[in-house]
């Protein structure tokens, strides 16, 4: 089955090929680093430059590449941009659908040299994002709050992970993600059957199985867990880790998503307005709702100086929307503002397909003026509702060295 967002909206056509397996801590880097690997030479272009000329033969196509967690799967996510055939030259697409296929099967072999230097471009990320402060907050936030779950493994491995993997173990992995990944094309623009036929002979092996994806591994909180570090930083980072059991299609799931709206998603949000406007506690402060796996999270860079007052206030604004109904007005905020997302995404082919992609998992399709009704139609009542199920779960702290 190949999903089909059929559009003459755009000037550009979007091939997307979707690998999907279940996600494991021991794939992990490998499946990181594969797409570079892969882009360093195949059977027919024999260098990552002349890979890159025939992107620039096919009137500048671009090829991007993303590996990620959705829930309980591990997806590599290869899409190619091309202009609309059409506009250029009808042979155009096809010749992208070779030339993808090539990308992913053209490997007889891999070359040493290549693979070092792309596993220490990946190293090198890794050791930047540890760099990013707030960024590594975050990690270790899920580090401590999922530590014997799937959530809390970094989805590009660790260092240790990366540094361990071998060209003869990466070779054997490609063989087994050649055999037993899944995967899903997704074709975006103005593409018709024959287009849909075309990419069908060049990837045969194309399919979809229904699986339940969603993340249902979590564990009872009896106690807060508080981890302090500190660090040569300016600002403390407060991060907050909460379990929310509301997944993605469950009755509950549009009022958490307006619940993580008013509390922390938007400008207009009450940690936004409180925290940070009204008492000038911290730089930034933002929540997050993950409706895959059933949590939320928070994140903030406080005054270090003010930060036991930050943690009050904080507390304070989420005890209220756990305990207290919230009112017509401020929810309507939340819906507008999550309805005028929904449809900036329509401006967006890789956003498009995403939603198409998301909803075959779920096996429950959307049109965008269904999605708007489902928003409308949520009352204070569900959000209160949603509240009460909220469950403080961990806080880190990373303070400024002292």
């Amino acid at each position: 089955m190949i999903l089909v967002d059929q559009t003459k909206k755009f000037k550009t056509v979007l091939i997307t090929l979707k690998f999907k397996a279940e996600a494991s801590r021991e794939t992990f880097a490998f499946r990181t680093l594969l797409p570079s690997v892969l882009r360093a030479k195949t059977n027919l272009y024999k260098n990552r430059k002349v890979f890159n000329e025939k992107l620039e033969e096919m009137y500048s196509a671009s090829l991007t590449s993303n590996t990620n967690k959705i829930g309980r799967l591990s997806v590599i996510h290869l899409q190619l941009k091309l202009v609309n055939p059409v506009l250029v030259d009808e042979a155009l697409f096809e010749e992208g659908l070779k030339f993808m296929r090539e990308y992913v099967y053209g490997h007889n072999q891999f070359s040493q040299k290549d693979f070092e230097v792309e596993k220490r471009l990946l190293l090198e990320e890794v050791i930047s994002k540890e760099n990013d402060k707030t960024r590594y907050a975050l990690t270790r936030l899920f580090d401590e709050m999922s530590k014997d779950e799937l959530y809390g493994a970094r989805v590009a491995g660790t260092k240790e992970q990366i540094e361990a993997l071998t060209l003869a173990q990466f070779k054997k992995s490609y063989q087994s993600f050649l055999k037993n990944d899944e995967l899903q094309i997704i074709l975006s623009g103005d593409v018709n059957e024959a287009h849909v036929k075309l990419a069908e002979t060049y990837f045969p092996n194309a399919s979809f199985n229904q699986t339940d994806f969603l993340d249902y591994e979590t564990k009872s909180v009896e106690s807060v867990t508080e981890i302090i570090e500190q660090d040569k930083i300016s600002q403390t980072k407060l991060n907050i880790g909460y379990r929310l059991p509301v997944r993605q299609g469950d009755s509950l799931h549009t009022a958490a998503v307006l619940f993580n709206a008013a509390l922390g998603g938007y400008v207009h949000s009450r940690l936004f307005l409180n925290v940070r406007e009204k008492h000038s506690l911290c730089y930034y402060i933002s929540s997050v709702y993950d409706a895959y796996k059933g949590l939320m999270f928070l994140y903030s860079g406080v005054d270090a100086k003010r930060l036991d007052l930050a943690i009050k206030v904080i507390d304070d604004e989420v005890n209220k929307m756990m305990t207290i109904k919230i009112s017509e007005k401020e929810l309507n905020l939340s819906k507008q503002a999550l309805i005028n997302d929904l449809k900036e995404s329509e401006d967006s082919q890789g956003a498009r397909q995403n939603v198409l992609y998301i909803q075959a998992l779920l096996n429950k399709k959307a049109t965008l003026e269904e999605r708007i009704a489902k928003i409308n139609a949520v009352t204070p009542e569900q959000l209160l509702e949603v509240g009460k199920l909220l469950v403080k779960d961990t806080v880190y702290l990373l303070d400024v060295e002292r």
